[in-house]
């Protein structure tokens, strides 16, 4: 009986202490809030151009420097004012779906919140998952990133600065991220707790 009482102190230990960061951190430090709002879950059940979209074409990319992601191959694209956010305000946002990976991206110049409230503006990129995509995640989870400049958000440096998010929006790991060229996907480097 002891040595059983032994061994579960000792699971339970080593348990706490696999607990991942993303079990343990949302979001880290003074990272960037980004809402995901309803018509962005809307967008990923229907991925396809509203009537009053613009710039239809196909393209390879979407976004800016950092903030940008390659397609794995040319995608539909196109510009449409859009309410990402729940915030009330329409927004001009790019669009950028990738078919093949079943991905839906969306860039646009935006306000969003330090982890302390304080609002600050610049590049956000969001992508989402649609029907039948390539890493079999729930339709409506995704990721975003923001790319911060030395001071935003308490930053010493410039950097990229992402969050993952389930399919009611609710924000999963965050922290420094890199978008891999060839997936599409986020990877974070997320600080553990101290």
């Amino acid at each position: 009986m002891r040595k059983l009482s032994l061994l579960a102190g000792i699971l339970a230990i080593l348990g706490a202490s696999l607990l991942t960061p993303a079990q343990s951190q949302v979001p880290a430090g003074n990272g960037p809030t980004v809402k995901v709002g309803s018509a962005l879950a809307a967008k990923a059940a229907s991925p396809t151009p509203s009537p009053n979209a613009k710039n239809q074409s196909r393209q390879t990319s979407i976004g800016k420097g950092a903030t940008s992601v390659k397609a794995s191959a040319p995608s539909a694209f196109w510009t449409d004012l859009v309410d990402i956010d729940d915030d009330g305000t329409v927004e001009d946002n790019q669009f950028l779906f990738d078919a093949k990976r079943g991905m839906l991206y969306t860039y646009r110049e935006d306000d969003f919140k330090c982890a302390d409230g304080k609002p600050e503006n610049g590049q956000v990129l969001m992508a989402i998952y649609t029907k039948g995509n390539q890493a079999g995640m729930p339709v409506g989870s995704g990721w975003y990133v923001v790319a911060l400049t030395a001071g935003q958000c308490g930053e010493k440096k410039p950097g990229l600065f992402g969050c993952k998010f389930d399919a009611s929006g609710n924000l999963k790991p965050c922290g420094a991220a890199v978008i891999h060229e060839d997936s599409g996907e986020l990877e974070l480097a997320v600080k553990k707790k101290e």
